[in-house]
């Protein structure tokens, strides 16, 4: 059985992966991840999803990510259809559990795009 925290390092992990499978620009993606986890601090998880859904690209893929993660069995937002469909619908005690949900999960993403992504734009592990 797993414990929670292996739970989200393998769903960062899966998630990493994929977005470098599908091309994403590496060094944005890496930049974003790094920021994400403030923005939530500074502004809120509402405020950061939002921003992050607004401007698509690879901010897009880290708000997929986020709500994926939070909208799972299990998790805050079980059951909505999105993250911001959450954050809209359900109680204080569930968007702050779900705010600090996705502060544990983007420590993992934080890690896993610094190991395993590139400076450069697209293409390859960092060695």
């Amino acid at each position: 059985m797993q414990t929670m925290q292996q739970k989200r390092a393998k769903y960062a992990l899966d998630q990493v992966n994929a977005a470098i499978t599908n091309g994403v620009n590496q060094k944005e993606y890496r930049a974003h991840a790094s920021n994400l986890p403030a923005m939530i601090h500074m502004n809120g998880l509402g405020q950061a999803a939002a921003f992050f859904k607004s401007k698509g690209g690879t901010h897009g893929e880290l708000y997929n990510l986020l709500s994926g993660w939070l909208c799972q069995q299990d998790q805050p937002y079980a059951g909505c259809a999105n993250l911001l469909a959450g954050i809209t619908s359900e109680d204080m005690h569930k968007y702050r559990l779900a705010q600090a949900e996705a502060q544990m999960l983007m420590d993992w993403v934080k890690k896993f795009a610094k190991a395993f992504m590139t400076d450069g734009d697209s293409g390859g592990q960092q060695q």
